[in-house]
């Protein structure tokens, strides 16, 4: 079998051609389900390179196999989607999936050009996901509602359609923006629920009997008065960020109004905080309406829940960056205040998603470029590979789950999907 440095040197061989494809998926920027030409970009490379896979999961999904997996099963998750430019001029892969994508093709190329899994009874499966980021609700709820999906995100697809069901653990990198830093291991990305509270009143004369009326504008405005004191109830830590907006009330100044809407997300780093601030958001709505007389209905829409890693697999990359940096060039348990999909594979799955610099401009934003190529495609790439290789050749490495354990949560997860989509 080859050794650790021997099966790194197919990316480096291989580095120029990475980078060209790393190019070409940056061109190549898709929204969400509608990742038709870069999933028609990953295939032609997998025909080329004679690897079968699966495609045409969750619409635009793809899935790749290599080995057996009867002994440990990893799944590597890289995202496909993109999202709108500022200036409307088309898409941008501004949150840097295309460098995902391009990860992804590189290890899967390694692995079956060395022919090293062959030698073992692991297996290593690549998702390539359409639609993580939360965008373009219309267009998803109508594919919903035509039975072509369950729900919004890729990941909530492929797990409701049994594809995550046999894999051990879920190995993902993202790019982050820290500067003078090579790496992030351990961080955490806040869960998040959409929440919509409609105030429902009674219209009258606002000057001649503003008393027969009952103003929703001012319960509305109660609640979020009650909103702002509840953050107060949860520890810095928690990260609970909980900013809501009136998305309708008002109207003419001469009538007391009958409707007012407000919306927000609710995020938390943890299950525990999301659900429980979720609940207590419930409480202010209906408290502040009763006190005004006011009708109310409160709506969900179900989002991310929160990333909480494996630590044993993050052991296991902090080796591999190791190779590549000293120790304070790697960021330790970060927080982060963004949201994943891959939050929901972690709930279910010991997972890990590493952070990797040599992005510039901003995240979301038209100035997002990748600026250190080495960095972003092939120091990256070979941290990741390495984890491959401890996974693989050392079952000690190894982060275990039971099956039990697995459908336990499953049933758990779905049920939380079900309840709160609307």
């Amino acid at each position: 079998m080859l050794n650790k440095e021997e099966l790194l040197q197919y990316l480096e061989k291989e580095k120029q051609a990475i980078y060209q494809r790393g190019d070409t998926f940056f061109q190549c920027a898709e929204l969400g389900f509608c990742e038709v030409e870069t999933a028609k970009k990953i295939t032609e490379l997998l025909d080329e390179w004679g690897i079968p896979y699966e495609k045409e999961i969750a619409l635009t999904g793809i899935i790749a196999t290599l080995g057996s997996g009867k002994g440990y099963h990893i799944a590597f998750v890289a995202d496909i989607d993109a999202l709108p430019r500022k200036d409307g001029k088309g898409n941008i892969h501004s949150c840097g999936h295309s460098i995902q994508t391009t990860m992804g093709l590189s290890l899967l190329k390694a692995l079956h050009e060395s022919g090293i899994l062959e030698q073992t009874d692991c297996g290593v499966s690549f998702f390539f996901t359409p639609a993580e980021e939360y965008i373009d609700f219309a267009y998803r709820d109508g594919l919903i509602a035509k039975g072509k999906l369950e729900f919004r995100s890729g990941k909530q697809n492929m797990i409701a359609l049994g594809y995550f069901d046999e894999v051990n653990c879920v190995l993902s990198a993202h790019a982050n923006g820290d500067e003078g830093t090579k790496f992030d291991v351990d961080s955490t990305l806040a869960g998040f629920m959409a929440k919509k509270a409609v105030f429902m009143g009674r219209a009258a004369h606002s000057g001649a009997a503003p008393h027969l009326g009952r103003n929703t504008l001012h319960g509305a405005t109660l609640a979020m008065n009650a909103l702002s004191f509840l953050k107060d109830q949860f520890a810095v830590e928690k990260g609970l960020r909980l900013n809501p907006v009136l998305t309708a009330g008002g109207g003419s100044v001469n009538t007391i109004p009958d409707v007012t809407v407000l919306e927000t997300y609710v995020r938390a780093n943890d299950n525990e905080t999301l659900f429980e601030a979720c609940k207590r958001f419930d409480g202010c709505i209906e408290h502040c309406a009763k006190a005004l007389d006011l009708g109310y209905e409160i709506s969900n829409t179900v989002g991310y829940l929160p990333l909480a890693q494996s630590k044993g697999l993050n052991k296991v990359v902090r080796g591999n960056m190791l190779l590549y940096c000293s120790s304070e060039e790697i960021v330790e348990s970060p927080i982060s205040g963004a949201s994943g999909d891959v939050g929901d594979l972690g709930f279910l799955i010991p997972t890990i998603q590493f952070g990797f610099s040599g992005v510039k401009g901003r995240f979301h934003d038209d100035s997002f470029a990748i600026a250190d190529y080495e960095n972003c495609y092939i120091t990256s790439g070979k941290v990741m590979l390495g984890t491959i290789y401890d996974l693989i050749t050392n079952p000690d490495s190894r982060v275990q789950q039971n099956k039990k354990e697995y459908i336990g949560k499953k049933l758990e997860y779905f049920g939380w999907l079900h309840h709160n989509y609307q």
